[in-house]
């Protein structure tokens, strides 16, 4: 009985050298669990033949390793995922709002907002100096390069949208392969858990798993009797037991990834992790399965939208007032009493029919062809003789200069047909119109016949304007309406709701048409183009700045639970090493009660009996 209780000790300080040099060697090794030796009393036995009275008792037989345990607390292990899964998101917010914050590029000298204001400048100076070809040529390259600008900026926003998109579908690919292994691991786990033994190095395999999974989506796990796990995703389970069920990805027209289950088809909702993020900084795809209103807060198509609308709004503007200017180059009479009706920035018939003015925007191919076909003046620049008049006119310059400031407000506007085969200039037009408001209640804007002939269109669209401005009913119903040249055309324009529209009752020939109301929407109202940008910037700005400081925070917060983790889970050297001396120490000592015995057996075996030989 001594020999084997010396045996069970030494096999058993064995054991746990064996198990403190295992944790020793992977001290270092990223999600390894300390293991020790669970040492229990050996079963005893009772003495034969001696009677329990006699107070002897059992007999000890030494020790037995009961089991090989890793140190673990599972509670942190369930925060430490719980916190994994915001870690990765906001990282994957922080890492993205960085680049866009490269893209915008404000405040700078050479972001967007630099390169309007000398665009702005540039019509400033030709206001000032509207014959010269220097300033000229300096507003059709400044107006390319804001052209340009928009163009590179759409692309940068589009490109970093195409690279997240890809990335989506990586992470799925990671996550389908990570699932494969813990289904893997969970059979592993499972044979060897029903023959008696403890899976250690495999169950820290499949916590690293499981830590890995839980910073890209939000997953939620249970584990069963045999150490095997059940992880759920999205109201799915994607591993359970032995079975798995993977992720897929479909495509919409413009190649954009909806996650979706690889066995159904539908849809996978992920709301968090790096795989939320990049759903989130992306935006949702156009397939049917996609709610109608995004669940994602669509961070770089809301930017791509408002960029578009800051284009339009920019190119709309601008040619509005650019179609009702003469040019130097309008010099043909009788056609040179009316506007060009050219665009500077090039412009479909139907505005509704682009939406990525952001990448649509260029700079009209009659402005690229002549800097002389900008139509800077208000009023013709060439007279009935071909003889030079109102040269030094910058009045429409100076307007579309003024749009730095203009406070665009939606509006409703009304425009006539072609007046040029009804209105002959010099005229001395004369007569009605009539304005409708305010549910089919009518005014007549009258115009006697003038002193002097309305030398070309602007003049009698002046004298409209005059007439529009002092009618009383219109004053007293609150509605204010501005008439502008679009070429050839009249334009009447409203932001008053009252405002029905107008019809000719003899002062434009009595036969011309003014079309239905028409509203352009999709752009900014209510505030400066600049000041838009700005609140843009700005707004970029703060999405970085809560992004870092949520990403430090969580970093701060999975240090101090890892550093928790390690306190409890880790391999300490130092104490391993103490470890080491102890269980030496036990290992030396039982080989020396094991020469006791031996020597004890030796005495009894050898020598008793020996005496009077």
């Amino acid at each position: 009985m001594g020999l084997e209780t010396g045996k069970r000790a030494i096999t058993v300080q064995q054991l746990a050298l064996q198990t403190t040099g295992h944790n020793i060697a992977n001290a270092n090794t990223e999600g390894y669990t300390r293991q020790t030796v669970g040492m229990e009393a050996a079963r005893p036995f009772c003495t034969p033949g001696i009677p329990s009275s006699s107070g002897v008792g059992q007999i000890g037989t030494g020790v037995s390793a009961g089991s090989i345990t890793r140190i673990r607390e599972d509670y942190i292990d369930m925060q430490i995922r719980k916190e994994n899964r915001n870690s990765g998101y906001w990282e994957t917010i922080q890492d993205s709002m960085e680049k866009i914050e490269v893209i915008i590029n404000e405040p700078s000298d050479t972001g967007l907002r630099s390169v309007m204001e000398a665009f702005w400048q540039s019509w400033q100076d030709l206001s000032v100096n509207p014959e010269s070809e220097a300033v000229r040529a300096v507003v059709v390259e400044r107006g390319n390069a804001l052209a340009e600008t928009f163009n590179h900026m759409y692309q940068q926003f589009t490109d970093l949208q195409s690279d997240i998109n890809s990335n989506i579908s990586i992470k799925v690919q990671e996550m389908n392969s990570m699932i494969t292994q813990l289904k893997d691991l969970n059979k592993e786990i499972l044979a060897i858990s029903v023959s008696g033994q403890s899976p250690n190095d495999l169950m820290d395999k499949r916590d690293l798993l499981l830590d890995q999974m839980s910073s890209m989506a939000d997953i939620s796990i249970t584990e069963d009797y045999y150490g095997m796990v059940t992880v759920q995703m999205g109201g799915r389970a994607i591993v359970q037991g032995t079975d798995c069920t993977t992720l897929s990805t479909a495509s919409d027209s413009y190649g954009m990834y909806m996650v979706t289950w690889n066995d159904t088809g539908i849809k996978a909702n992920i709301s968090s992790g790096e795989i939320g993020a990049l759903l989130d900084l992306r935006g949702q795809t156009t397939l049917s399965q996609e709610n109608s209103i995004s669940e994602y807060k669509e961070i770089i198509p809301e930017l791509i939208d408002e960029l578009n609308t800051m284009a339009k709004t920019v190119v709309v503007m601008t040619n509005e007032i650019h179609r009702g200017g003469y040019s130097l180059n309008n010099n043909t009479d009788p056609d040179s009493a009316f506007p060009d009706g050219t665009n500077f920035f090039s412009m479909p018939d139907d505005p509704d029919t682009i939406g990525n003015w952001a990448s649509y925007m260029k700079l009209d191919d009659l402005i690229l062809s002549d800097a002389n076909n900008i139509a800077a003046a208000a009023n013709r620049t060439w007279d009935e003789n071909n003889q030079e008049s109102n040269f030094g006119d910058g009045s429409i310059a100076l307007q579309i200069a003024q749009l730095k400031q203009n406070l665009n407000i939606s509006r409703s506007t009304a425009s006539s047909d072609s007046l040029s085969g009804v209105l002959t200039f010099p005229s001395s037009a004369a007569g009605d119109l009539t304005i409708t408001y305010g549910g089919g209640t009518t005014t007549a804007i009258t115009l006697a016949a003038p002193a002097e002939e309305y030398q070309d269109l602007q003049e009698l669209a002046v004298a409209v304007q005059e007439q529009l401005d002092a009618n009383t009913d219109l004053s007293t119903a609150g509605i204010s309406i501005t008439v502008t040249c679009d070429g050839d055309r009249l334009v009447f324009s409203s932001s008053s709701s009252g405002f029905q529209g107008v019809s000719d009752s003899g002062l434009l020939g009595g036969g011309v048409s003014f079309s239905g109301l028409n509203t352009i929407g999709g752009m900014i109202e209510n505030v400066t183009g600049d000041d838009y940008w700005a609140s843009i910037a700005s707004g970029v700005g703060v999405q970085g700045q809560q992004a870092a400081r949520m990403s430090e925070n969580q970093s701060i917060l999975l240090n101090q639970l890892e550093n928790e983790r390690q306190s409890v889970s880790g391999v300490s050297l130092d104490e391993e090493t103490a470890d080491l001396l102890k269980y030496q120490a036990a290992y030396n000592a039982a080989a020396r009660f094991i020469t006791v015995i031996d020597e004890q057996l030796d005495t009894i075996i050898n020598r008793m009996g020996t005496v009077g030989r």
